[in-house]
């Protein structure tokens, strides 16, 4: 995994902005979930609910209060258990 830190500009005062995308998902339970993968790693932060998904060659039973990292480009599918709330955040690689 590589570190990704901020950095203020001394002339501004503000910040650089990551090179990341965000959202949040509400997906009812019965959701299937199909097999993908993508190019960016992926921090999900489950919120409400449960979701048994698999990544890799690994299965899990995840809930609310759980946090996830899939790395780039590992394939990774799910099923929804009880309605899922979750915010994730896609970060690039440089």
């Amino acid at each position: 995994m590589e570190r990704l830190t901020l950095t203020a500009q001394a002339s501004t005062g503000t910040f650089q902005r990551l090179p990341a995308h965000t959202g949040q998902l509400f997906l009812p339970a019965g959701t299937v979930l199909p097999p993908t993968s993508h190019p960016q790693d992926e921090i999900s932060f489950i919120l409400s609910g449960s979701l048994r998904a698999v990544s890799g060659d690994h299965d899990y039973l995840l809930r609310g209060g759980d946090v996830t990292l899939i790395p780039a480009g590992e394939v990774h599918s799910g099923e929804v258990l009880e309605d899922l709330t979750l915010c994730y955040v896609l970060l690039e690689r440089p």
